[in-house]
């Protein structure tokens, strides 16, 4: 047996863990005790990865489906198959009837860049798709027209803020979304400790523990910063600090929060007035005040106003780059700011309305139906990389019939997952063990930076293959030469060296230095010139007047929808569960919280109120579908909010027996989905604070199960 230092690639924190191989087969992991910033913190999710690697269920030769039902084939066979569908759909419907969509583990893959420069030139596509859509391009947006680049996201100063809010976050569960800090819970307790205020805002009393928790109505956010900055602006004034001479636009944020009083906001956010007042006073008065806004925040039908007011609430108190605010953090990469267009014109006109497309290129998940269904430029062909846009998407049946209409739809991933379900082909993709590997999606978040690089840590189960020598050999099939030859050893070097090479660093100086190099972090102060940020802050550029004025027009749609609240009518929020990330860990063994399926979590005293009891079925129904699951009571949730877990919904999935076995609803479909169902700056679907109503249904919690 030998022992591989590797990292995990299921979220930021990039935990350090230690392989064990036999014969060239992965045994087992475990966290490493010797990482120089993880220091033997894993999660167990993390350490769960090694029952995916060796799942029976994995997919690890291509599959084709036929009439008889799913087949394995020859790499060449489908290869040769998939190029001659593609070739014969670009020649009838053109280039943009392909297109792709990348799941959230490619952010991950350091290699999934050059799967992308073979494949997308040679399509010839614009038609991109990312679950991004779902949970933080609207970060990307803001940080880009405010800041100047969609890298700039500023991360908490934790050694020396006084007053922490974390907006929409569960770090317990998820470990935080851009800020990367091992074993937050304890991160959050030493602060604690020390005297820091903590304060949770989210629907979820998050962590009772280590600080209050202001539970807001959900999908409120925008308008609980907005009341702040409101209140501090009439009170304290705004003072920005060192970076007032950089600031521009402070005029229009002033007017944007006029009409936002504690009082005018009390009712649609859930929140005493008196309470909304001292939340603002009290981090204005702070030395040194910082905000980290999750996936709770992105996710409501305005993550961008939501976040942009976040970056205001920072800018108008003086605590952005401030020691104890927010920061840029280092990054083992240096950062060249691209050319920013904050004008009107980089909207696009569409049938389905006005969008500003995020990373540039990437489309609404949210109107995947329309685009399959568009008579002009119908979207005919899709390729998925480790998504499963069936499932995590809203939509329901008429995005599951929308994709099985398709003329083709290949799935590159571990498992033949529900999206998969419905193709053609499913090629076998390597996992995080088996391919070469170097943390770059982190970098500029971490709390203590590091860069690290892996080998792979045994040989591939099966046939598997890394997604850019799939992609490679695809082009190749369809009679083009591909900007990457399939039969190079590596192209981590030939991505990466370059850009490793200002610090001195190249992946041959990572690998003889055992994987890992940590990183000189200065923290606040400068850190907008250290990330190449010279230029203005504009507060209101132009691409943005749109999404405020959308503001205003939400807040009235907003107040109406409280005033008319039926007693059955509740706001959902999405729930993470310890044993599964979104959908594809769930052919493992549930754990306790969501092993049986997809409860509905209710406040006790709601459950009383409407006669429910635990274990008894509800109906979950809006307009768009209904549902039933069982019942299960949490006191931490606030009055009139329940929350399920997305991902599930595996009735028909036979590549994952195990999620079969699981059960469950596909709760997205009560998402909206469509023209209205997004924001148009940034593309975000709206996959929390969902309206419904529940009523008790009359089947037995054994039986529960869904119907649109």
């Amino acid at each position: 047996m030998t022992t591989v230092k590797t990292f995990c690639r299921l979220c930021e924190v990039s935990c350090g863990m230690v392989a064990t191989v036999e014969d060239g087969r992965l045994v087992q992991v475990r966290p490493d005790h010797d990482h120089p910033v993880t220091q033997g913190f894993a999660c167990k999710n993390g350490l769960r990865a090694v029952d995916v690697h060796l799942d029976p269920d994995r997919v690890v030769r291509p599959q084709q489906r036929t009439d008889a039902g799913w087949i394995d084939v020859s790499w060449d066979d489908a290869l040769a198959g998939i190029a001659a569908r593609l070739n014969d759909i670009i020649a009838e419907h053109g280039p943009r009837s392909v297109g792709i969509f990348l799941g959230n583990p490619n952010a991950f893959n350091a290699t999934v860049g050059a799967a992308l420069m073979s494949l997308a030139p040679a399509l010839g596509t614009d038609r991109m798709f990312s679950s991004a859509t779902q949970d933080c391009t609207n970060k990307y947006v803001v940080s880009e027209l405010v800041y100047g680049s969609m890298s700039a996201q500023p991360i908490p100063d934790l050694d020396r803020t006084e007053l922490l809010m974390l907006i929409g976050t569960n770090p317990r569960v998820s470990k935080s979304s851009y800020m990367s800090v091992p074993d937050p819970i304890a991160a959050l307790r030493e602060l604690r400790d020390r005297g820091t205020r903590v304060i949770f805002v989210d629907p979820l009393d998050v962590e009772p523990d280590i600080g209050e928790c202001v539970q807001l109505r959900p999908d409120s956010d925008p308008y609980l910063l907005a009341a702040m900055l409101h209140e501090i602006h009439a009170t304290v004034g705004f003072h920005p600090g060192a970076l007032a001479d950089r600031i521009e636009g402070l005029d229009d944020v002033v007017a944007f929060v006029a009409p936002y009083s504690p009082e005018a906001v009390a009712d649609v956010v859930g929140i005493p007035a008196e309470r909304i007042r001292q939340l603002a006073h009290d981090f204005a008065a702070a030395d040194g005040a910082a905000i980290h806004a999750s996936t709770g925040l992105n996710m409501g039908r305005q993550g961008a106003l939501a976040y942009w007011l976040v970056q205001m609430l920072l800018l108008c108190t003086g605590n952005l780059d401030r020691a104890g605010g927010s920061f840029f953090g280092a990054r083992a990469f240096p950062h060249v700011p691209p050319t920013v267009d904050r004008s009107d014109a980089s909207f696009e006109d569409t049938r389905w309305g006005r969008l500003r497309r995020p990373i540039g290129t990437m489309l609404p998940s949210a109107l995947l139906p329309e685009l399959i269904d568009d008579p002009d430029e119908p979207l005919r062909a899709l390729i998925v990389f480790a998504g499963n846009p069936a499932l995590t998407v809203g939509g329901g049946d008429r995005l599951f019939d929308a994709l099985g209409s398709l003329d083709l739809l290949v799935s590159v991933d571990l498992y033949r997952n529900a999206t998969g379900e419905l193709g053609h082909y499913v090629l076998p993709a390597t996992d995080q063990f088996e391919r070469e590997d170097i943390n770059t999606f982190v970098q500029g978040v971490q709390r203590r930076p590091f860069v690290q690089w892996t080998p792979p840590v045994c040989t591939p189960e099966g046939e598997a293959r890394e997604e850019w020598r799939i992609c490679s050999d695809l082009v190749r099939a369809m009679g083009k030469e591909p900007m990457l030859d399939s039969t190079l050893e590596s192209v981590i070097p030939l991505m990466y060296d370059g850009a490793l090479a200002p610090r001195g660093l190249s992946i041959e100086a990572l690998r003889d230095a055992g994987g890992v190099v940590t990183l000189d972090e200065p923290g606040p102060g400068g850190s907008l010139d250290r990330l190449g940020l010279t230029g203005a802050i504009v507060c209101a550029p132009e691409a943005l007047r749109s999404t405020l004025e959308r503001g205003h027009a939400l807040f009235a749609t907003m107040r109406a929808e409280v005033a008319g609240e039926p007693d059955t009518r509740f706001s959902m929020i999405t729930r993470r569960t310890l044993g599964s990330i979104n959908t594809w860990m769930l052919n493992l063994p549930g754990g306790e919280e969501d092993g049986a399926g997809t409860p509905l979590w209710m406040h006790p005293d709601d459950g009383a109120r409407l006669g429910l009891v635990a274990g008894a079925v509800a109906t979950i129904s809006n307009e768009r579908a209904t549902l039933e699951a069982p019942v299960r009571f949490d006191p931490r949730l606030r009055h009139g909010v329940v929350a399920m877990t997305h991902g599930f919904g595996n009735a028909a999935t036979t590549g994952m027996p195990g999620a079969q076995r699981r059960g469950g609803v596909n709760v997205n479909a009560l998402a909206p989905s469509g023209p209205d169902a997004f924001d148009p700056v940034s593309c975000m679907q709206q996959i929390t604070g969902i309206l419904v109503d529940i009523t008790a249904a009359t089947r037995t919690g054994a039986t529960a199960g869904a119907s649109t």
